[in-house]
């Protein structure tokens, strides 16, 4: 495998966990591009069938090392434009994302990376107990009570409905 194959068949789902991870764009651009250098450092280690998970792994890594190093966090934009016409449907999916990501945000850390590899990226436990470095068992039990903490959660703030 060559560093393009590498760099363009996963570059979307790094940069895209990163983007979860960071809350920044350009923060993410920058550990993306450090996951991919470290992984091609070590390319001899890489097997296919875990390369996600390492991957992922890196990036994590990587996003700890520096958030360790500067200790400060960044709140994500309040304004985010969808380019949608209709504004009392802008404010009620405004309101109802503000709703998950403040549910997301209160989870700890790894409850919440748990559910994101889980259903964003479509992680099998046993990687996402890779990139957590947890046990299997603990990876499901994360997932599964970050479901449910974010639907009683979620619930609770809008009354119940």
């Amino acid at each position: 495998m060559t560093f393009e194959q590498l760099y363009t068949t996963n570059f979307a789902d790094v940069y895209r966990f990163a983007v979860w991870l960071t809350h920044d764009t350009t923060q993410a651009e920058d550990v993306a591009s450090e996951t991919f250098i470290r992984a091609w450092a070590r390319r001899h280690q890489l097997r296919t069938e875990t390369l996600k998970g390492y991957l992922f792994a890196i990036a994590r890594n990587i996003f700890l090392k520096h958030r360790d190093q500067s200790n400060r966090h960044e709140q994500l934009p309040e304004e985010m434009a969808d380019g949608a016409a209709d504004p009392q449907r802008t404010a009620a999916a405004r309101s109802d994302l503000d709703l998950v990501t403040g549910a997301l945000y209160r989870m700890p850390t790894v409850d919440r990376l748990a559910l994101v590899l889980r259903t964003e990226h479509s992680l099998p436990y046993e990687e996402i107990a890779r990139v957590l470095e947890i046990s299997v068992g603990a990876a499901r039990v994360k997932v599964h009570r970050a479901r449910r903490r974010l639907l009683a959660e979620t619930m609770t703030q809008n009354g119940g409905e």
